[in-house]
């Protein structure tokens, strides 16, 4: 499997002739494979998944961290040992294990996924961290414009709304390859969800809005995710768990993982 951020291509330019090989979106489904799709949405070059080299260009801001607007309980950045954990599903608990999810927006097995983890991290509040962290697969032409859009929506403290809203869309957005029609569409998702469409849209073709996306996608790399959707314990990639895992699974994995009773 090669890095999706292999290409340079705005949202609104060109969609990057894609080249796909043997893949799947689980880890526990099959093992991906895919060869290198467009990315989208800001200045993105990377070498291959192998090294894990990829880095983003980038100069703006904004989407890193969410908004004042964001709940307590869905803070996008915290401290971990290489700097970030991605999106919080629930309270931070300092000292304790973390449980996260690795994701492609555009992957059907993780809209299966989505809806227990979110669950299960309800059931583990106060009790463990519980997070989620971007995995767009070089197969999906559509996985990175969709966590740009995710992004973008954080930005004002609606990464969950917004992630729910893809996933819950997909269908009618993953075959898309004019990027206007794509955009104007985020656009509407971000309408419908009580956002400024207009800052949506600014955050959503900001250069730097690719950065966190980059970030986890090289962290999974580094610790052999690959394949979504991928549990991890605390950097620690969990065999085992796959989207027909139930919430009490992954509850109960998450915690003898964890070494919590």
């Amino acid at each position: 499997m090669t890095s999706p951020f292999t290409r340079r291509a705005l949202l609104i330019g060109a969609l990057p002739a894609a080249a796909l090989g043997l893949s799947a979106c689980g880890s526990s489904q099959a093992s991906s494979t895919a060869s290198a799709s467009g990315s989208a949405g800001g200045s993105a070059s990377a070498t291959s998944e192998s090294t894990a080299a990829a880095s983003a260009s980038a100069s703006a801001s904004a989407s890193a961290t969410p908004s004042s607007s964001a709940s307590e309980t869905a803070s996008a950045s915290a401290t971990a040992d290489d700097g970030y954990v991605g999106f919080r599903l629930n309270r931070e608990v300092p000292g304790a294990g973390t449980a996260t999810l690795y994701t492609d927006f555009q992957c059907p097995y993780c809209a299966k996924a989505e809806p227990k983890f979110e669950e299960a991290a309800k059931k583990l509040d106060g009790v463990l961290n519980v997070t989620a962290r971007h995995m767009p697969l070089s197969m999906h032409a559509n996985a990175v414009p969709a966590a740009l859009a995710v992004q973008a929506a954080e930005a004002q403290g609606k990464h969950l709304e917004m992630a729910d809203k893809l996933f819950a869309t997909q269908n009618d957005w993953k075959g898309i390859k004019e990027r206007d029609k794509l955009r104007t569409l985020f656009n509407d998702y971000a309408k419908e969800l009580g956002l400024n469409v207009e800052e949506f849209d600014k955050v959503l073709l900001a250069s730097d809005t690719v950065k966190p996306i980059q970030r986890d996608y090289e962290h999974a790399v580094k610790i052999g995710v690959k394949g979504t959707p991928t549990f991890a314990v605390n950097d620690k990639v969990i065999e085992g768990l796959d989207s027909s895992s139930s919430v009490d699974e992954l509850v109960s994995t998450f915690k003898r993982e964890a070494g919590v009773k």
